[in-house]
């Protein structure tokens, strides 16, 4: 797998689109970092939930602030020491409110947003998202998260301090997550991974999408042969061969031996199609019919 060796500097980045091709990288990466998150959750009953990806899009960055409003949770995911930049988890108000209070309808009648216990609850989910996270692309590059959670949308400002090289123009990929739970409404959860950080992990994105592609075409092989399944293939069995002359096939009669070239120790040839297998000559287990127990394939 492709590895990433070295930091990469930002400051003077220029923003450019993000390929279809990285989209689906990023598409197929994060839905193994949901099936990871799934699996992990599921061995704790009263916090299980199903996470899927819906979709992969890009957006400039400050249309994703404009999107949401002032009392949505950010958590900014930095990557540690190992690259530069990071990515921020975007969960609304009503989501952080189904993913950590365990009776909703008793909650509906208070008044406000978000108090301190659901923030340290989220925190918690969050940051079993993390080691999803991290753990996938781990595989690819070692990295470590260092998590920063505001209960509020960050200014334009804000986010300059926080995400080096961001802009309001830079573009960002946008992974959305459809997170279902029991008696609970589906929810959704947005992972922004800006296009400047994806730079230095573009030799992974590419090997993400040739192993997804190798996958892909190994899935069908496997429906074309499955297509196939029923079909008959004409196999011949040769039990040797000889050369005679003209007068010697005139003279046959009923009774008479050829002699083959082919000794009785040696195997017979099998064609099937175009290709030759090798066997011994006998009989069914019942005995009923002729039969060539295959030893060489």
């Amino acid at each position: 797998m492709s590895k990433v060796n070295s930091l990469h500097p930002l400051r003077f980045v220029k923003t450019k689109e993000i390929s279809k091709d990285e989209l689906k990288a990023l598409y197929y990466i994060h839905d193994r970092v949901a099936q990871l998150l799934t699996e992990t959750l599921s061995a704790e009953p009263t916090s299980a939930a199903v996470w899927q990806v819906i979709s992969v899009e890009q957006m400039y960055f400050k249309d994703v602030i404009d999107k949401y409003p002032r009392d949505t949770v950010w958590s900014l995911l930095g990557f540690g020491d190992s690259l530069v930049g990071g990515v921020a988890l975007i969960i609304d108000k009503d989501t952080v409110i189904s993913l950590v209070r365990q009776n909703v309808e008793e909650n509906e009648e208070e008044e406000g947003g978000i108090n301190e216990q659901d923030l340290q609850l989220i925190d918690g989910k969050i940051q079993q998202f993390s080691e999803a996270f991290s753990t996938i692309w781990g595989e690819y590059h070692p990295i470590s998260i260092q998590l920063a959670t505001f209960p509020n949308t960050p200014s334009i400002d804000e986010f300059r301090g926080l995400l080096t090289g961001i802009e309001p123009n830079t573009l960002v990929a946008v992974i959305s997550f459809r997170i279902t739970m029991v008696a609970r409404e589906v929810q959704k959860v947005s992972l922004i991974f800006p296009q400047p950080y994806l730079e230095p992990l573009s030799s992974v994105l590419k090997s993400i999408l040739e192993s997804v592609k190798q996958e892909a075409e190994f899935e069908q092989i496997q429906e074309r042969i499955m297509l196939v399944d029923d079909i008959k293939v004409p196999v011949t069995v040769e039990l040797g061969n000889t050369m005679m002359t003209f007068s010697e096939l005139q003279n046959m009669e009923v009774g008479d031996f050829i002699k083959l070239e082919q000794t009785i120790d040696e195997p017979l040839v099998i064609k099937v199609g175009n290709n030759i297998i090798k066997g011994k000559p006998g009989t069914t287990p019942d005995q009923q019919y002729l039969a060539v127990q295959v030893t060489e394939i």
